[in-house]
């Protein structure tokens, strides 16, 4: 269930880039339209897209674009801050697991794991 997807999620486990760990996802349901929701997370900008939830499939895919703030940070964080935005871009699949684990599956076959924090 989709809704089972709303909350404050924290990365524990993102195997190809383990220096990313740690950041905050915030999802939460958009009270507008049916099956659509609203991401946010913060690196040294804050970015935010819309995902919506295909109930036929139970697949999620980027509502338009990855939006962000503009603001520069030192090399290595804004590294971190590409990496997120390319994870989020390619969300293809949303799972919550046991009610306290996500997972994200992306269109280029990665797998993320949050934890609800």
């Amino acid at each position: 269930m989709a809704s089972q997807a709303v909350g404050h999620w924290k990365i524990v486990d993102f195997p190809s880039h383990p220096e990313c760990t740690g950041y905050y996802f915030d999802i939460n349901a958009d009270d507008q339209t049916p099956n659509m929701y609203r991401l946010n997370t913060r690196v040294v900008n804050s970015m935010f897209c819309s995902l919506e939830h295909d109930t036929a499939n139970d697949q999620w895919t980027l509502a338009g674009g990855v939006g962000a703030t503009m603001m520069m940070g030192p090399p290595e964080e804004m590294k971190k801050e590409d990496i997120i935005n390319d994870l989020i871009s390619n969300i293809q699949n949303l799972q919550v697991e046991g009610g306290q684990a996500l997972v994200i599956r992306t269109k280029n076959g990665e797998e993320v794991r949050l934890q609800r924090s």
